[in-house]
């Protein structure tokens, strides 16, 4: 473990791939914990975040109604927390966990995962949101070889130029100078900055996708309310604690106490 390399990537290049962040008997225990929540959805046994079958993205893991108190676990994994504290420090809220499974035809174009929808945000604006502070962690988990995420590096704090612009606004599947294709073998995980501009697409031949992304927050207590995310609503449920480790719980509680809701839960 190379914390220090790491942190040295992530901020030059916008990502780092490592072999040491999750245990190879926590990866076995997600993949099979993961393969039972696709099949369910898929089958339309359970769906707490209306999913649907054919859904690319699977939320909701930390339900109880799935059964698979790994997700959470996986979390407080001793392998993982050197890297989320060294980024983010010891106080920390729930971020997110949930499945990427595409199969079948799977392409999101290219984009920063920053900003409105249209892409295309004046330089003032667009260059205080990649700039400003770091306050989550993210990673991606391959449970099977996955080569899906392309990125360009050293993207995640500057302007876009005029060739990315057109693939992020104009023909967001065409190729753009300095992609790279990161590929993970199972058990490798990649933390990454999603202000990168990036794509992920199944390649033709490749049938299906499973990779746990999962992330956390950086804990700050004076932190503003926040408008509650749809894709999160479930989190809301009051038995979502039950389901928890102490600690994650006390992660989720602080994320629930941020949030600003309408409608019923």
């Amino acid at each position: 473990m190379n914390v220090d390399k790491v942190k040295a990537e992530f901020s030059g290049q916008g990502y780092s791939i490592v072999d040491d962040a999750f245990s190879p008997d926590l990866v076995d225990r997600l993949e099979a914990a993961s393969w039972n929540v696709w099949n369910k959805v898929r089958s339309g046994e359970v769906d707490v975040a209306n999913n649907g079958p054919e859904a690319g993205a699977i939320f909701g893991l930390l339900a109880p109604e799935f059964g698979e108190p790994v997700f959470g676990e996986h979390f407080l994994a001793p392998t993982l927390t050197p890297y989320v504290e060294a980024f983010l420090g010891p106080e920390l809220r729930l971020g997110y966990v949930h499945l990427r499974n595409a199969a079948g035809s799977y392409d999101t174009g290219w984009h920063r995962d920053v900003g409105d929808s249209s892409r295309d945000l004046p330089y003032e604006e667009e260059m205080n949101l990649l700039n400003g502070p770091m306050t989550g962690l993210r990673w991606q988990l391959a449970l099977i070889d996955d080569p899906c995420l392309w990125l360009v590096p050293h993207s995640q704090r500057r302007y876009r130029t005029d060739e990315e612009r057109e693939a992020l606004v104009v023909d967001r599947h065409m190729d753009i100078a300095g992609m790279e294709n990161l590929i993970l073998k199972r058990g490798q995980a990649l933390f990454w900055d999603g202000n990168t501009i990036h794509r992920g697409i199944l390649p033709p031949g490749l049938n299906e996708r499973l990779v746990l992304a999962g992330g956390l927050c950086k804990y700050q207590r004076d932190e503003p309310l926040m408008d509650l995310d749809e894709r999160f609503r479930w989190r809301m449920a009051d038995n979502i604690g039950l389901a928890l480790p102490d600690k994650v719980r006390l992660w989720w509680e602080r994320w629930l106490s941020l949030q600003k809701v309408s409608g019923p839960c």
